[in-house]
C-alpha cells in the first residue's frame, strides 16, 4: 500500500518537476547565447580596432613614405643648389657679353676717409715787411688788397739816426693783406708795416683727428671741395704735422694747390677725401664680378673654351674698383672681371640646360 502511494505521488509531481527543469535549461541556454552575443560583438569591436589600426599603420606608413619621399626630393634639390653652375656660350654670345677675363691678384684694399679744414696762406710766400730803421714815415703808396709786383716801392721813411730818408720796397709779387702804415706816423723795425701774400698757390690745412693717424701719410691723393661752393681740386698730401695742436686736438696735413685764377681763397672751409690704403694686402677682384645668386655671392671662373662655373665665395671690405676675396678662390684664377651680371641674368631669365642645374 506505501509503495503504491509512492508511485502515485511521483507520478503527480513528475510533469511539475520536467517544467522546472526545462525553465532552468532555457534560462542556461539564454544565458550562453548572451554571452555568445556578448562575445561576438567584443570580437566584432577587437576585430574593427584592428581594422582601424590596421587602417592608421598603413596610413603612418603612408605618410612616413611620403616625407621620406620629400626629405629625399629636398635633399636632391639641396645637391642641386650646392652645385656650381656650369654655363656654356657661344663664341659669338661671349663676345656679345663684352665679357672680359682676369686672373685673381695680390694687393692692398684702398678705402676713402673725409677731413675736414680750410684753405691758408702758403706760407712760404707770405712777406711780413719792416723797416730796417725806426723813424717818420714820408709815404705808404700801397693799400690793403692793392697787388704789388717785386721790387715796387711801399713807402718812404725817414730815419731818427742819420735824419735821411729810405725806401722800402716789396720783395716779393702779391697781394697786400694787411697794412700798418700811415703817412706822418712813427714806425718801428720791430713792427710789420706791410703783409704781402703771393696768392698763385695756397695751403689747403686738413684736419686729422685721433681716429685716422695711422691712416693719412705723405704721398697720399686727396679730393677737395670748397664748402659752399662749386670748386673742387685734387692735390697731393706733402706733409703732416708730427704733433698734436693742444686746441684742437688734431694734427695737420697739408695740401699745396696751384691758385693762378685766385679761386681758392684762404679762409674757405673744405672737406677732402682722402684716398688710404690697408696695410696688409690680399686676394682682390673687381668689384663687378661679386654677383649674388640664391642668396649667395658668387664670381664666374672659367671652365674650359667658352664655359663658365659659378664659385661661391666670401668677401672682405671694397674700395672703388676691387673686393677682397677670404675664401672661394685662389690667387691666379680666371675669373669674368666684366659681364659678370649679363651671366647671370641669362641663368635667371634663360632656360639652361641640365649642366645650369636650378639657376634661379
Amino acid at each position: 500500500m506505501l509503495y503504491k502511494l509512492s508511485v502515485l505521488v511521483i507520478v503527480l509531481l513528475l510533469p511539475w518537476f520536467m517544467a522546472g527543469t526545462a525553465a532552468e535549461e532555457g534560462h542556461e541556454d539564454h544565458s550562453t547565447e548572451q554571452k555568445t552575443i556578448e562575445g561576438d560583438e567584443h570580437d566584432g569591436h577587437d576585430h574593427g580596432s584592428e581594422d582601424e589600426n590596421h587602417d592608421v599603420g598603413a596610413e603612418s606608413d603612408t605618410l612616413a613614405g611620403h616625407a621620406e619621399d620629400e626629405d629625399h626630393a629636398g635633399h636632391a634639390e639641396d645637391d642641386d643648389h650646392a652645385e656650381e653652375l656650369i654655363i656654356e656660350l657661344s663664341p659669338e654670345a661671349v663676345a656679345l657679353a663684352g665679357l672680359k677675363i682676369s686672373h685673381v691678384t695680390h694687393g692692398r684694399i684702398g678705402s676713402v676717409i673725409e677731413l675736414p679744414g680750410e684753405v691758408g696762406f702758403n706760407e712760404d710766400r707770405l712777406a711780413h715787411i719792416s723797416p730796417r730803421f725806426a723813424g717818420v714815415a714820408l709815404e705808404a703808396y700801397y693799400r690793403t688788397g692793392d697787388y704789388v709786383e717785386a721790387g715796387r716801392a711801399m713807402a718812404v721813411v725817414e730815419s731818427n739816426e742819420s735824419m735821411t730818408s729810405y725806401t722800402i720796397t716789396a720783395p716779393i709779387s702779391g697781394w697786400v693783406i694787411e697794412r700798418h702804415i700811415t703817412r706822418g706816423e712813427y714806425v718801428s723795425e720791430d713792427n710789420s708795416i706791410f703783409v704781402i701774400a703771393d696768392l698763385s698757390t695756397v695751403w689747403v690745412n686738413l684736419a686729422v683727428y685721433a681716429r685716422d693717424f695711422d691712416r693719412v701719410r705723405n704721398g697720399q691723393l686727396a679730393r677737395i671741395q670748397a664748402v659752399g661752393a662749386p670748386h673742387t681740386a685734387e692735390g697731393t698730401i706733402e706733409y703732416v704735422t708730427p704733433i698734436i695742436d693742444f686746441q684742437t686736438r688734431s694734427a695737420t696735413a697739408r695740401i699745396s694747390l696751384p691758385n693762378k685764377d685766385n679761386r681758392w681763397r684762404p679762409g674757405t672751409f673744405v672737406k677732402a677725401t682722402v684716398a688710404t690704403e690697408s696695410q696688409s694686402e690680399a686676394l682682390l677682384v673687381e668689384r663687378e664680378a661679386i654677383q649674388y645668386l640664391d642668396g649667395l655671392k658668387v664670381v664666374f671662373v672659367t671652365d674650359g673654351s667658352n664655359r663658365f662655373r659659378s664659385v661661391e665665395v666670401v668677401v672682405g671690405e671694397s674700395d672703388d674698383r676691387f673686393t677682397r676675396i677670404v675664401s672661394g678662390l685662389g690667387e691666379g684664377d680666371e675669373y669674368v672681371s666684366r659681364g659678370a651680371f649679363e651671366l647671370k641674368a641669362k641663368i635667371v631669365t634663360s632656360n639652361l640646360d641640365a649642366h645650369a642645374g636650378h639657376g634661379h
